[in-house]
């Protein structure tokens, strides 16, 4: 009888050890695919911020220029003052032509918006009526 008692506790000893290696297995591999989605929706946050961000930005530069508060004419890349300096804007206007039928005095003003680290590039355009000739702006 004492060989049955000692036969029986090693053999639960033994499950017990293989549930305990199981729950550990489960364990790690259930924080592995938890990190891996953290990871993903922290990837997603920054994505999106850097997209709002890029439309602030040339929601903004649109209508400074609607304010006349920049001029309406083509220009070339400028950065942001800080703490936006990592971004840049440029405007390009488009004159009215006969193709495009804009003979009521629009013109289309397009602002584009980049972060060359981030490899983003927003473009926003707008039709707009000029309210100061070109030539009126100073260089």
């Amino acid at each position: 009888m004492i060989r049955s008692s000692l036969n029986s506790g090693r053999v639960s000893s033994g499950a017990i050890l293989f549930e305990v290696v199981l729950a550990l297995a489960l364990f790690v591999f259930a924080a592995a695919v938890i990190s891996g989605g953290f990871s993903t929706a922290l990837k997603s946050v920054d994505r999106m911020r850097a997209e709002l961000d890029a439309s602030n930005l040339a929601i903004s530069t649109l209508a400074e220029i609607e304010l006349s508060l920049k001029p309406m004419i083509t220009s070339p890349p400028a950065e942001f003052e800080p703490p936006m300096e990592r971004w840049t804007w440029q405007v390009e206007v488009t004159d009215p032509s006969e193709d495009l039928d804009m003979s009521v005095g629009l013109t289309l003003v397009e602002v584009i918006v980049r972060n060359e680290e981030q490899e983003r590039e927003t473009r926003l355009a707008r039709m707009m009526r000029a309210s100061m000739p070109t030539a009126a702006w100073p260089d």
